[in-house]
């Protein structure tokens, strides 16, 4: 185990996890630290900007209440199915 990777704040079943993953892998096990933090990073990265484009989206044009959503989707499958609600709030 590299000496990073022993200065790190993991849990023994996660070391455990890591070296058996790396012993698998034939991998060393730093790799694969710096892979499962930069796939998260990526991942919190994508999250935002989908939060970020939403709230772009509500701004400019409206946002649907939670009511006449919930009364929409408690009709799918019935013969009484109502339209798809329309914009009824403004951010």
């Amino acid at each position: 185990m590299s000496n990073h990777v022993e200065r790190m704040a993991l849990s023994q079943e996660t070391r455990f996890r890591l070296k058996s993953t790396a012993a698998q892998s034939h991998r060393d096990e730093g790799e694969l630290l710096e892979e499962a933090v930069v796939e998260y990073l990526d991942r919190r990265d994508m999250e935002l900007s989908a939060v970020e484009e939403g709230l772009a989206m509500a701004t400019h044009e409206g946002l649907i209440s939670h009511d006449a959503m919930k009364a929409w989707l408690q009709t799918w499958g019935t013969d009484e199915e109502l339209q798809a609600p329309v914009v009824d709030l403004s951010r």
